[in-house]
This record gives C-alpha cells, structure tokens and sequence, in this order.
C-alpha cells in the first residue's frame, strides 16, 4: 500500500496582500517610511486568530518602489521589523513569511499574477495551497492565488480607489471589517476548497 499523500503533512496559510489589506492604501503611491504605515484595523486580531487556528500567516506583496529608486531594499525591511516588532508588542502575533516583489532584475518570477511568491512560500513552511486562502484588493492578487492552487479567495473593495474587477474571487467583501469576521469564520469552520489528488492506493 503506498504512503498517505504528503498533502496530509502540509500545513494551511493565509496569505494576504499588503497595500490596501494589512495596511491602509496609499493610493497610487506607496508607502516609503514607518511613519506612513498605518495597520488597517483588526489585522491584529486576525493574525492572533489564524494562529489559534494552527494557520500561518504570509504577507505576499508588490513593492515597485525600490527598482523605481524611491527606497532601498534596506529601507523596506526597517518598514517590515518595525511592523513585526509593533504587532508582536500590541498582539503577541506576527507574520509569519514576508514575501516581496520589488521589479528588481531576477524577481520577474514573483511579479503579480505569476504565482511566485506564494509557490516559494508553499516550499519555504510546508504549505498545501489547496487548504489556504488568499485576501487581495487587486484582479492580480485572486489571479496570482488561482494560479497558484489556492483553495479559496477573497477580494477587498476599496470604494475610494474603485479598481475595476475583471477576475472573480470565491467571496467579495465591502470593507476590512467585514474581510476580518468572514476570514475567521472560513478557518474556523476550514470552509476551504480542496484541489488535492485523489489517492489510488493499492
């Protein structure tokens, strides 16, 4: 009889975007200092959750604004140790993966919606993407998720920026708030797709 599938060992991720979902948008620039980074409300809560839950919790972001030279890669870590460390202070959770494209030479693996980042997450910490889930804001954040086998999606509108919405996540939600209690509940309940190979053991 062959071995049970390694599907059964690897572990369940959410996998949220940044801008726009852990912190609030900066519009159509970015955020370049701590000062301008502002956690979107209940995130902390979200990440003490997903960790109660036995889920990790990963960060999959575009940050263009290093190629374009208005930060350093140096600077963009301090953004990510300060947040880590005010989280860990305020909620004793963290994240658990930070994945960054920057539009450096080499990154062009990790460029929305090619899946990337979260393929090299999945490999990094044990994931099965077909148990996790995925909240963007963006047609190339659910895009980049189905592309890379995630078993279910979530897409945040943004009613100040009102992007068009070409590609359909599994749940559309009308705020962060409402993004936080739906998530919640979607790990409770591991109301999660499942794309797993069937086992033909004989």
């Amino acid at each position: 009889m062959r071995e049970l599938s390694n599907y059964q060992c690897l572990r369940h991720c959410l996998f949220l975007d940044r801008d726009g979902v852990v912190n609030r948008s900066p519009g159509s620039g970015y955020v370049t200092s701590s000062e301008d980074f502002a956690l979107n409300e209940g995130i902390g809560e979200l990440l003490q959750s997903a960790h109660s839950f036995g889920w990790l919790v990963i960060i999959v972001s575009s940050q263009r604004c290093v190629s374009k030279g208005l930060i350093t890669t140096k600077d963009l870590a301090s953004i990510h140790e300060s947040m880590q460390a005010s989280l860990d202070d305020r909620y004793g959770s963290n994240f658990d993966g930070i994945y960054i494209y920057t539009g450096e030479p080499g990154t062009e693996d990790w460029e929305k919606p090619r899946p990337g980042m979260i393929e090299q997450a999945c490999k990094d910490h044990a994931i099965n993407p077909a148990t996790s889930l995925l909240v963007g804001d963006q047609d190339r954040d659910i895009e980049m998720a189905q592309n890379a086998g995630i078993g279910r999606t979530v897409r945040v509108l943004n009613a100040e920026e009102q992007r068009p919405n070409h590609v359909i996540a599994d749940l559309t939600v009308g705020s962060i708030p409402e993004m936080v209690v739906a998530v919640k509940q979607c790990m409770e309940s591991r109301d999660v797709i499942t794309n797993q190979p069937n086992d033909h053991s004989s």
